[in-house]
């Protein structure tokens, strides 16, 4: 059996080739912005005595982004006490780890339930937290997980702050394998939990899986006690129990979540008493919440709020780890000619696409279709994205047998972003001779005509965002492996045998320069295959009050209030 490290290795850094501006803005005080150019990943910038993040130095290669920026005093003596209000933009629809839907119940969950690792504060490495350490077998299908003895649940109805064991770490991670409706254990890959004793665990495979520590991240694979499941069965989703530094106190329905510090944490003791999360839709109603002190941090900023928030000192923003892209149809109408498909690429100035999309420079470029915070990311692929040439694009379209052009769909969720960004493909097309006919509806409506719509040429392409943490498994398999071609990920219809093979390949593999090297020659292939256009890296964007200390915004944009690397405090 050989040892594993209790960390991953941490991401490679990459450089980005673009100078392009954005994830910046022009805030005072001590709140902090930073500015971006081009794709890169994590690179600590210098922090000033006040929290604020400093721009890291440029080089031959270009500038980097940071994976996660700090605010508030390093320096002072921190005050114990108070409530942080958190205001978010919709309200959570259940706190089930195994049944959650939507980004907004992350912030919440994380802060009540825990995973057996986590990632850092740059978002680079999973360090434990639930457990100590691991030890994977030689042939990859057991991981020995070392468990905490001194970690116990909260409160609840029917558990009464007992002991977590191994049993639950089992009970937790079936139950997640076998009810959540997306995939969040490789549950294709995991198959079951053996008990050693209450401090260890056997996870056995059914064959190798690579990002399977990585996967054990995701509030999906929380630990939870089954007493609590069961007793409240449906209802679990309203009354969640876990290990974390919270409690869940109250919800009031499309209003507020109420989170109280737990009597009984295992790490260390939170400065706040508690945590309210408002539901603010609004972005200037949650700015103008903020400075009239009524919140203290208030999430996922849009539009003119941003610039807002910059202009009186409150914005803190960095660029997401998700990729924003319109992708093709591969296998029906137009575009399932490479040759088509390059030239709508180079039909498109994606830099001023960029630029027109994202006004208050809350979205900066990107070109491929992994995070440029990923350690499998290769800078140098960049280049292999066609300069943008419309006359070029001309040529290759008469050569694809459309000397006329063609009319083509594109379907997106009704979204500002998602709007101006199909307006501005409609003028770069007609430019070359293609009318783009625009298909603007809910997410609902959207999630249920994109899926499986490379079957028919009705559906020419179509615009969304992804995020995953950064093994690129949770891009490429997602987006270009035949096993997710009935799913919203790849509705673009991608099957290719080398490449299934390749995924399969580093899939299978826990080496992790061993798979890195299998990525990159994936991403050159799909890359040359021009199966869309990955153009951008949406900004995470909060106002955040002065008296807010030591909060930490990562390109992940969890809520982290107290961790090993924080701990939020306020001013009183």
């Amino acid at each position: 059996m050989k040892r594993r490290p209790i960390m991953a290795l941490a991401m490679a850094a990459v450089m980005a080739a673009s100078v392009m501006t954005g994830c910046g803005g022009s805030g005072g005080g001590t709140a902090a912005t930073t500015t971006a150019s081009g794709d890169t990943t994590a690179a600590a910038g210098e922090t000033t005595a006040e929290g604020s993040k400093m721009t890291p130095d440029a080089n031959a290669a270009g500038q980097t982004l940071d994976a996660a920026i700090s605010i508030g005093q390093t320096d002072a003596e921190a005050t114990p006490g108070g409530t942080l209000v958190v205001s978010m933009p919709s309200a959570p629809l259940t706190l089930d780890p195994a049944g959650y839907t939507t980004m907004y119940e992350n912030h919440i969950m994380y802060n009540v339930l825990e995973t057996l690792f986590i990632y850092d504060k740059e978002y680079k490495e999973s360090i434990p937290c639930l457990a100590t350490g691991y030890e994977v077998s030689d042939d990859g299908l057991t991981y020995t997980i070392h468990l905490r003895d001194d970690v116990y649940f909260q409160n609840g109805q029917y558990v009464k702050g007992r002991k977590m064991t191994a049993e639950d770490v089992k009970y937790s991670l079936e139950r997640s394998k076998e009810e959540s409706p997306t995939d969040r254990v490789c549950r294709d890959f995991f198959d079951y939990a053996e008990v050693v004793d209450d401090t260890t665990v056997l996870l056995h495979m059914s064959s190798p899986a690579g990002p399977f520590i990585t996967q054990l991240t995701e509030v999906g694979a929380a630990i939870v006690p089954k007493e609590e499941v069961e007793g409240w069965g449906d209802e679990f989703g309203s009354h969640i129990v876990g290990t974390g530094p919270f409690t869940l106190e109250e919800i009031v329905t499309d209003e507020k979540v109420v989170l109280k510090k737990s009597d009984n944490y295992w790490g260390t003791e939170p400065y706040v008493d508690g945590i309210e999360f408002r539901i603010v839709s609004d972005s200037n109603q949650a700015i103008n919440a903020v400075t009239t002190g009524e919140v203290d941090i208030a999430m996922y900023l849009q539009g003119e709020s941003i610039k807002r928030a910059g202009d009186e000192g409150l914005l803190l923003q960095t660029p997401s780890s998700a990729i924003t892209y319109v992708r093709f149809n591969l296998q029906n109408g137009p575009t399932s000619d490479p040759k088509v498909r390059q030239a709508l690429t180079m039909a498109v100035d994606i830099d001023a696409l960029v630029s027109g999309i994202y006004q208050y420079g809350e979205g900066t470029r990107a070109y491929q279709p992994l995070t440029a915070y990923s350690w499998g990311y290769d800078t140098a692929l960049n280049a292999l994205v066609p300069a943008y040439d419309p006359e070029g694009a001309k040529a290759l379209l008469a050569e694809a047998g459309y000397p006329d052009g063609f009319s083509m769909t594109i379907y997106i969720g009704s979204t500002t972003y998602r709007e101006k960004m199909a307006q501005m493909l409609q003028y770069y097309w007609g430019e070359i001779g293609v009318k783009l006919d625009i298909k603007s509806s809910t997410m609902a409506e959207w999630s249920a005509t994109v899926p499986d719509s490379w079957q028919g040429d009705t559906v020419n392409s179509f615009g969304v965002s992804w995020n995953s943490n950064p093994d690129p498994y949770g891009f490429l398999d997602k987006f270009f492996s035949t096993a997710t071609i009935h799913a919203s990920s790849n509705s673009g219809g991608y099957s290719d045998e080398e490449m299934d093979k390749m995924l399969n390949e580093a899939f299978a593999l826990t080496d992790e320069a061993a798979r890195r090297e299998i990525y990159v020659k994936a991403m050159e292939k799909i890359m040359n295959e021009y199966t869309g256009i990955y153009y951008a890296y949406e900004c995470r964007n909060w106002a955040i009050s002065s008296k807010v200390h030591d909060a930490v915004l990562r390109a992940d944009t969890q809520m982290v209030v107290t961790s090993p690397f924080n701990n939020i405090w306020l001013e009183q």
